[in-house]
């Protein structure tokens, strides 16, 4: 395995330029199926690590997914090290909702103490509205926001064995001290991503005969609900942040699906309020007929 930085640097070791990196994201979920199939169908895929694992590979790098579980106790470890052997990874992204972050950390201490040459890189809800507690566990890296190009950008600098500093949204632990940039505005061009990475998640899940698929239309939500992160998520950047896809972008990916997935019975069109803009929502509408 060809080694980036140690434990508590940010500046990655000698890489020969222009090399792929292998990337691996990890998720976890309370609910479990089973500890070969943790995911009962392809609608409980994770939006944020596919289309982060999609844009990767556009650019020619290399992704896996390993699905955890608290339930599954030290067989954890287990497979996570067993996916490491086999796929050995530049890098390991993580990610983590409030509920899901303990256990995350501790994994992530677990893969910095068998692996400490792996990159370690963080993201999700609660690792951007808490990031200065979180930049002080096991990561070498966190983002704050959204992830695609921050991310795109942090591995470009590894593969080229350029210097980590400077990456808006990232946030990095040098020897103890860190490094906190600013965020960028939120994207606005959602078109410009590749459809999310689907294919990484058949590992991980038990495929029914007729399944049901899950498109995301757009981001962000306009309302302030006290119960919810959104009206706090909205204020880590600057710009729109209530975005939808072109209609002709969804129509395309639903033909995707269709056309890649004969078990596709079902998708599910997923957005915070389809009725925030009328017009939008009559466009997706007429080209969806």
């Amino acid at each position: 395995m060809t080694q980036l930085s140690g434990a508590c640097q940010h500046e990655p070791s000698k890489l020969k330029t222009g090399i792929n990196l292998r990337i691996l994201f990890v998720y976890s979920l309370n609910d479990i199926n089973s500890p070969e199939k943790p995911l009962r169908s392809p609608a409980q895929m994770q939006f944020g690590i596919s289309y982060l694992s999609s844009l990767l590979k556009k650019h020619g790098h290399q992704t896996r997914l390993v699905v955890l579980g608290k339930i599954l106790g030290r067989r954890n470890e287990t497979t996570i090290e067993t996916v490491i052997k086999e796929f050995t990874p530049h890098v390991i992204c993580f990610t983590a909702v409030a509920t899901e972050y303990l256990f995350i950390s501790l994994i992530a201490g677990y893969v910095k103490k068998r692996f400490p040459h792996i990159y370690l890189v963080i993201g999700g809800p609660h690792v951007s509205l808490n990031p200065e507690e979180s930049i002080r566990d096991s990561f070498n890296a966190l983002c704050v926001g959204e992830g695609e190009y921050p991310a795109l950008e942090l591995i470009t600098k590894l593969e080229r064995s350029k210097s980590l500093s400077g990456i808006s949204n990232m946030w990095f632990m040098n020897d103890s001290k860190i490094e906190r940039n600013k965020t960028r505005p939120f994207l606005t061009e959602l078109d410009s991503l590749p459809f999310p990475d689907r294919e990484m998640w058949k590992e991980w899940t038990e495929e029914p005969r007729e399944a049901l698929y899950p498109v995301l239309l757009g981001r962000g939500c306009p309302y302030r609900c006290t119960y919810c992160s959104n009206h706090a998520l909205r204020k880590l950047a600057s710009g729109t942040y209530v975005r939808f896809r072109s209609p002709e972008s969804i129509a395309e990916e639903i033909k995707d699906i269709a056309g890649t997935y004969p078990n596709a019975r079902e998708v599910y069109l997923e957005v915070e309020t389809i009725g925030t803009n009328i017009n939008w929502a009559f466009e997706l509408c007429e080209k969806l007929q």
